[in-house]
């Protein structure tokens, strides 16, 4: 094979593996209500008033559940301190980027201390799906026993 005709091949090869390996996940949330779409960046998430970390319980089919802390704001507060009104609001949907998808009353996510947006997992950042963590954020719901319908991943959040 001729060498020349390889050396360019070789060049592209590698820049496309350094532009993929330097690359930065975006981290942010898209919530959509109507016509309207707000994107929060991961730095107001993350250093939010109302991040709290409390313990919960993972239960995984065919492992013993295990007590973890994690760090999050309530839905409901976050809703609030971006200025959404879901007072018309009946049910909110929330996406993932591996295309699961969970939809919860507005009576759910207005119960107290029951449904939270986490972005840290035993003190520690939750890592993207990429990296082969749960996050960057997780919807964890205090109240479902078997967490079940908890989402990981989520990267989009539609009220209606």
């Amino acid at each position: 094979m001729n060498i020349k005709k390889v050396i360019p091949i070789v060049i592209i090869i590698g820049l496309i593996l350094i532009f993929n390996f330097s690359r930065k996940d975006i981290i942010s949330i898209n919530i959509l209500q109507k016509e309207n779409q707000q994107i929060v960046e991961k730095d107001f998430i993350y250093n939010h008033n109302d991040a709290i970390s409390f313990p919960a319980v993972v239960r995984s089919s065919g492992n013993k559940p295990v007590e973890t802390e994690y760090k999050g704001i309530e839905m409901s507060k976050l809703f609030y301190s971006l200025d959404l009104d879901i007072s018309q609001v009946e049910k909110i949907t929330f996406n993932a980027s591996d295309g699961y998808r969970i939809i919860l009353s507005i009576e759910e996510i207005n119960e107290p201390n029951n449904v939270y947006l986490t972005f840290e997992k035993d003190g520690k950042p939750m890592k993207s799906k990429r990296q082969g963590g749960n996050g960057p954020f997780q919807l964890v719901i205090r109240r479902d026993p078997f967490s079940q319908r908890w989402i990981k991943h989520i990267e989009e959040i539609i009220l209606e």
